[in-house]
């Protein structure tokens, strides 16, 4: 059906989508052609945000919703970053060469190692708090909840922090 454009209501809603941007988005992120940034700055808000936020779960269990939220806000930070910070993604071909693939195992080794050595120490120290604390379950099982969203963050923000402070920024031409 048209209605005065000659455009069905398929059609209208496809130039609606690509005045938003995102389709082109989309391609130049399937593509890989999108400029790569040092994001330095933005990660580390990104990752202070989220560690305060995991901070108030466990300080203040009865409120959780505060830390709760400025966790999930550091989390959705932190994937848009890595979207479009200076780590190629795995399935990249086009300009990928050695030095890539170099940065990118030795940002995801480092993201690896931190976040086991956050999940041990978090999961002792959760324990440990439970039993000096008197937590009952439910606490516990919120906090554990909340250390597993702050792992995936540190998944994906750690790689982008390493390479944007590894590697210096290129001049544009």
């Amino acid at each position: 059906m048209t209605y005065r454009t000659g455009k069905t209501f398929a059609g209208r809603m496809d130039d609606l989508a690509v005045l938003t941007g995102i389709p082109r988005l989309t391609g130049q992120l399937a593509q890989d052609r999108q400029r790569r940034r040092h994001l330095r700055w933005p990660s580390i808000i990104a990752l202070l945000l989220a560690t305060l936020g995991f901070g108030l779960t466990i300080v203040m269990p009865d409120r959780i919703f505060l830390g709760a939220t400025m966790l999930w806000v550091g989390q959705g930070l932190a994937l848009f970053l890595a979207w479009f910070g200076p780590v190629k993604p795995w399935g990249a071909i086009a300009g990928v060469d050695e030095r890539d693939r170099e940065l990118r195992r030795d940002a995801y080794f480092t993201a690896m190692i931190a976040t086991t050595g956050i999940a041990f120490l978090g999961l002792i120290g959760m324990a440990g708090l439970a039993l000096l604390e008197g937590w009952d379950r439910w606490t516990l099982i919120v906090d554990m909840v909340m250390l597993a969203f702050y792992l995936t963050l540190l998944c994906s923000i750690v790689p982008t922090l390493y390479v944007s402070w590894t590697t210096q920024p290129i001049e544009d031409e």
